[in-house]
């Protein structure tokens, strides 16, 4: 099991979910605290190795992947969940710098990671590749350009890996959510300069279930797609949005 993005938020739940299965657990990040989470599954009982890597570097991430391969042996199953946010900004006012640095952890980086995936399934016989994208990628607004092109851009890329990995037996999936209680909504909230209650009415407002999405309720989505139980599903990007996009209409 590799798993990217793995220090915080979704990740990590995803790492703790899979570990409390009898999964070992690879975990990339560039974040440190991916090494205290490691440390945290096995003094649980579970099995977890962490590598610092930033999934934009391909020589960090084949490196990553080839660490976690000699230590845990080849996945059979990725999530690929790394990722960072975006700021409200106008296309003709977006810097250069601030879509390289999106699109390249969003959108590169799951690239990066799918092909040193791919590489592991195939040598562990076939599996599953789950790519955490965005309720943003099956829809779009104003302001956050890089944000939804990157999103978008995973879908595209998921749907095309499915299409050429199902020979392999490797099937190829997106979970798409809407607003989740991570550290990444709480810093969109400063953002946009709302304390925590104003921020959760503002956006849970977005959803038809009028509440934030809780990081295990996502988790139950990718442990899904990643069993058997999903077998015959590949090329889906799956909303667990609260209805966000079916109630988009009723703004």
């Amino acid at each position: 099991m590799l798993i990217t993005g793995a220090a915080s938020g979704m990740g990590a739940c995803f790492a703790r979910r899979f570990a409390d299965r009898g999964d070992a657990v690879g975990c990339i990040d560039a974040s440190p605290a991916v090494l205290e989470l490691a440390a945290e599954i096995d003094a649980a009982g579970g099995s977890a190795h962490a590598v610092l890597a930033d999934v934009t570097d391909p020589a960090a991430v084949e490196a990553a992947a080839a660490e976690l391969e000699d230590r845990l042996g080849p996945a059979s199953a990725a999530v690929l969940a790394a990722g960072v946010k975006a700021s409200a900004t106008p296309i003709a006012e977006l810097e250069s710098a601030d879509w390289d640095r999106v699109v390249g952890v969003n959108l590169n980086g799951v690239f990066l990671t799918m092909k040193a995936a791919i590489a592991q399934l195939r040598r562990a016989g076939g599996g599953s590749i789950v790519v955490i994208s965005s309720a943003a990628g099956l829809a779009a607004g104003p302001g956050y350009a890089a944000y939804y092109a990157a999103k978008h851009g995973t879908i595209g890329l998921m749907r095309t890996a499915a299409n050429e990995l199902a020979a392999d037996s490797i099937r190829v999936n997106a979970v798409c959510p809407g607003w989740v209680d991570t550290p990444m909504f709480d810093a969109e909230a400063v953002d946009m300069g709302w304390d925590r209650e104003r921020a959760i009415r503002e956006f849970a407002g977005d959803h038809l279930i009028k509440r934030l999405i809780e990081p295990d309720e996502i988790a139950d989505a990718v442990l899904w797609l990643a069993s058997p139980q999903s077998s015959m599903v590949t090329g889906v990007a799956l909303p667990v949005d609260g209805g966000a996009l079916t109630g988009a209409f009723n703004k």
